[in-house]
């Protein structure tokens, strides 16, 4: 097996980069199942800088790519969902304005609280495309986000493989970084919240024109 693994390391990054960016496309493939077993890989069989190198490369552009792809998608073919009747009834237009305001306004920290909560990527990018959240917030948001959160992942995934880390040890960091932005977005949640009872005023709402932008986009 090392023998196999050795001989064809140098496809390792293309496979990493391949599996990563199918994800932009609708299929569903979590970044952490791909980029942390590369590193396991690569610190067991103690591959070079030649390899890991290239691989942690490809992880990052792989994920950031396949992240703002999915949410081109989204933006430009998502508005066909929410016009179905179930969605219609689901979502009032005045709903609709309400969130799209608070996209608009809290977006960018949606998309960055959504990079530590697990499961919680793909539909945070796909809400975010439905409200037509900015792409360049979007994709600065995103790429900030990958240069920390693969390195992390990739970097994990090497130090289990050398043995140096337990992927329990990973897995409990993991779960108290997820704790924590969770304590703050509940917090931050609250208080919104809090502030939009206390106040006698309806919560704020987009513009309505951009339900003719919305409708228009289908």
């Amino acid at each position: 097996m090392t023998e196999f693994i050795n001989q064809y390391a140098e496809y390792v990054p293309w496979i990493v980069l391949g599996l990563l960016l199918a994800s932009g496309f609708g299929i569903p493939i979590a970044e952490d199942i791909v980029i942390i077993p590369a590193g396991v890989l690569i610190g067991e069989q103690m591959l070079g800088s030649d390899i890991w190198l290239p691989t942690l490369i490809c992880a990052i552009i792989g994920v950031a790519t396949a992240d703002m792809l999915w949410f081109t998608w989204c933006s430009r073919f998502g508005t066909r969902l929410l016009h179905q009747r179930f969605f219609r009834r689901l979502l009032h237009p005045k709903r609709l304005l309400q969130a799209k305001h608070q996209i608009d306004r809290r977006g960018v920290w949606f998309i960055v609280a959504a990079r530590f909560i697990p499961g919680s990527r793909t539909p945070a990018i796909t809400v975010a495309g439905l409200m037509h959240l900015k792409f360049w917030p979007f994709a600065v948001a995103t790429w900030c986000c990958v240069l920390l959160t693969a390195p992390m992942q990739f970097g994990a995934g090497v130090l289990v493989g050398y043995g140096i880390a337990s992927k329990s040890t990973f897995g409990t960091v993991q779960w108290v970084m997820t704790g924590i932005v969770l304590a703050v977005v509940i917090s931050a949640a609250v208080v919104v919240f809090a502030r939009s009872r206390g106040s006698r005023s309806e919560p704020p709402r987009a513009r309505a024109a951009w339900l003719r932008h919305f409708r228009g986009s289908d």
